[in-house]
């Protein structure tokens, strides 16, 4: 009896891993096509309302700013208050606020909306990955979190596509239309099938479980998580938010702006389904290290050669394998770094640290183009923060112990 009780728990659990995982990825695919359909409409608001590429700055960087006071504000409260109410609450909110983004008639308003937007997206990714980390068997945790974590490039580059046939056939409003509708059709279903963790909630105060994240020997290991998601994100999101625009104002048209761009999301596709079967047995770290160096090559290859449109395409896509496709294994580590009483505070504000490099990415992106400076000039300065990034992931293996 005690046997079949075993093995009925066994498989109740695992049915509930394998739910939380697949709801999580839909929030995840949800997330990365939200967060990216700004960049895909820029080109086109540059034609429509003839304004150009540099003056949508502050949209991109507000949109950037709500998702790190959305990260900091909403891992924290999952911890206090519940996960799953906290993230149903930020899937509805950047929903609604990316349908009202398709009704702006200018930068500002836009920037308005997409800092209302970037809250609820800024919060659901760190609850997403604390609840499928509580839910991961130990010996899948990293492999499930990169794997769910690749739902935001397979929104991301889905979006491109879809997007870009949204452009051609409705216009940029659709862009906004599809990113409000989908989450909140989604929501319902996270609502009635998405489990609470079992981590209890009422555990220490607000302030304690941020200064938790520098305790017991974790000070070296916050410190070095937070300096790669800042300098890997800022890389990010330095190319997926001004990519587009920099290959329209080459001549490209804003559909085939976006296809090229799109190709970063396939790379960054491929190297997170490529790293997941290896972290859990070659170590996360080690790992990461060794694809962060081969993005890091591409991104400046593409400053350093004179390459055709196709071997554009390639190139970029072997930057977002490189540096895109680490992030979800980055994600992964806060998993495992952290104890599940404080593993959303600790995404959350690891995220946070992130959501700064994503706010100078675009920031950093906007003053190099608005100063002249050419495509080959702007990633000769890009591969920089990524080669940091192999030499802080590599010092964070040598500290864990995983190198």
């Amino acid at each position: 009896m005690q046997t079949e009780a075993l093995a009925e728990r066994t498989l109740h659990l695992e049915g509930l891993y394998v739910r939380v995982a697949w709801l999580c990825g839909v929030v995840m695919f949800l997330e990365g096509y939200d967060i990216a359909s700004v960049g895909y409409a820029v080109p086109s608001l540059v034609d429509v309302w003839r304004v150009p590429s540099p003056g949508f700055t502050q949209a991109l960087t507000a949109g950037n700013v709500g998702l790190l006071l959305g990260s900091l504000c909403f891992g924290l409260l999952g911890d206090r208050l519940g996960r799953k109410p906290v993230l149903l609450s930020c899937v509805a909110g950047f929903g609604i606020f990316s349908l009202l983004s398709a009704l702006v008639s200018s930068p500002f308003q836009l920037a308005a909306l997409r800092l209302l937007t970037g809250l609820g997206l800024g919060g659901g990714i760190p609850l997403a990955i604390a609840l499928v980390s509580d839910f991961s068997p130990p010996l899948k945790q990293g492999r499930t979190v990169i794997l769910t974590s690749a739902g935001i490039p397979i929104g991301i580059t889905a979006g491109g596509f879809l997007a870009s046939q949204l452009v051609r056939g409705f216009g940029w409003p659709a862009i906004f239309m599809v990113g409000g509708i989908l989450p909140l059709a989604i929501a319902p279903l996270l609502a009635l099938y998405l489990p609470e963790s079992l981590v209890p909630t009422a555990r220490p105060r607000r302030k304690s479980r941020v200064a938790a994240l520098f305790r017991d020997g974790l000070a070296p290991s916050t410190a070095l998580l937070w300096s790669i998601n800042f300098l890997n994100l800022l890389s990010i999101y330095f190319i997926l938010l001004w990519l587009p625009a920099i290959l329209h104002d080459t001549g490209l048209s804003s559909s085939w702006a976006i296809i090229v761009t799109t190709m970063y999301g396939v790379g960054v596709i491929l190297g997170a389904l490529l790293t997941a079967p290896l972290v859990d047995r070659a170590g996360v770290e080690r790992v990461l290290t060794c694809v962060l160096a081969f993005g890091a090559l591409c991104v400046l290859s593409i400053g350093l050669l004179d390459l055709s449109l196709w071997a554009l395409a390639v190139v970029i896509c072997g930057a977002g394998a490189g540096i895109g496709g680490c992030q979800a294994g980055i994600n992964s580590l806060s998993g495992s770094i952290y104890p599940a009483a404080i593993r959303s505070t600790g995404a959350g504000w690891a995220l946070g640290a992130g959501r700064v490099g994503t706010i100078v990415g675009p920031l950093l992106g906007g003053t190099l183009l608005a100063h002249g400076w050419r495509a080959q000039a702007i990633f000769i300065a890009l591969s920089v923060p990524a080669f940091c990034v192999t030499l802080l992931m590599a010092a964070l293996g040598r500290l864990r112990n995983n190198w």
